[in-house]
């Protein structure tokens, strides 16, 4: 017996020094084996109905679905870094708070232009804190390191505008100098996928951040996998056309106010601590996130002050305002 597990402990020692000699590492943002470098691009979306299906989310490692104007009127923040589609769409302008997320990641910050006013600048708010690879398709950013980026954003002329931006994301990918950046990645990963021993079943559960803004999520044993839904309905990649599947969900809950009280202009508490609900393996525990400052990722802990390890794969994180809740469905 000691002589078959010395075999089959030399056997995976020898596979593992096979793929460090491939190159092969594992991803910060999905915590897979990859050959590519981690170089992530941050990506604003568009999620008004006219602006669905999004074209290359199927694609994102991380997806961030934040409430941007008072009332539920979300948009999405795409962190690309396994996989660069060739397209994305609908490209939208950022805030103050996809910053926030996008210094959680590095690497480079694409948008169609942004939020000027002057209590709530996002242009001012990037370059005050030392970033430097922004992606505008508006080019309004005084500093601009990547002038040349608005000529890969165009229109879509199956939609109508301002939700048919199309950003050519595998040529601004190709663009950016990477050996000035740093890419990181608050996640962290479980080796191998794990249900969590604590936590209760739970199969299905939605947010309604308001009509027709509704995510949902229906967990599929057989693939090992959460199905996405939105407003009930599956929800699809633009370009393949099928449906968006995950492997962890985060609901972070957060405090909201608004600069200047204006509805389009949100002040999202991403430092600081709150709670945390947590999705994987089927199963839905709790627990708290921490975040002390934009130089400082996010740290998700369990009930028990447990540092979370999430299943490899693709996360979706929606930041939801304290008052709201999830609904569990089944």
């Amino acid at each position: 017996m000691k002589k078959i597990i010395c075999i089959v402990l030399a056997m995976l020692m020898l596979m593992a020094s096979a793929a460090v000699a491939e190159g092969t590492g594992l991803s910060i943002t999905t915590g897979l084996p990859t050959t590519q470098p981690q170089r992530t691009m941050v990506v604003q979306l568009d999620n008004e109905p006219k602006a669905r299906p999004q074209k290359g989310i199927a694609s994102a490692d991380v997806v961030y679905e934040i409430e941007l104007y008072n009332g539920g009127y979300t948009r999405y923040t795409a962190v690309f870094n396994d996989t660069i589609p060739e397209l994305v769409e609908a490209v939208r302008s950022a805030r103050i708070v996809n910053v926030d997320v996008y210094s959680e990641y590095g690497g480079a910050l694409v948008h169609f232009g942004a939020r000027v006013d002057p209590d709530s600048n996002m242009y001012d708010y990037f370059n005050a804190n030392g970033f430097t690879a922004e992606l505008d398709g508006n080019n309004h950013n005084p500093v601009k390191t990547y002038p040349s980026a608005g000529g890969l954003f165009y229109r879509d002329n199956g939609r109508a505008a301002p939700n048919n931006v199309i950003g050519k994301l595998q040529q601004m990918y190709d663009m950016v100098d990477w050996s000035t950046l740093s890419c990181r990645s608050p996640l962290k990963f479980n080796e191998y996928p794990t249900i969590p021993a604590d936590g209760e079943d739970v199969n299905r559960f939605q947010i309604a951040y308001r009509d027709s803004y509704t995510p949902s999520y229906q967990w599929d044993a057989a693939q090992g996998k959460y199905l996405r839904f939105y407003n009930g309905n599956p929800y699809n990649d633009g370009t393949t056309g099928a449906q968006v599947t995950c492997d962890n969900i985060i609901v972070q809950h957060v405090e909201y106010s608004w600069f200047g009280g204006k509805s389009e202009a949100p002040n999202v508490a991403l430092y600081g601590t709150n709670s945390c609900d947590y999705f994987l393996g089927g199963k839905h525990i709790t627990g708290y996130w921490v975040r002390d400052n934009i130089a400082n990722n996010t740290v998700y802990y369990d009930a028990n002050g447990n540092e979370m390890l999430f299943n490899p794969g693709h996360t979706y994180v929606e930041i939801l305002k304290t008052e709201k809740n999830i609904e569990i469905l089944g």
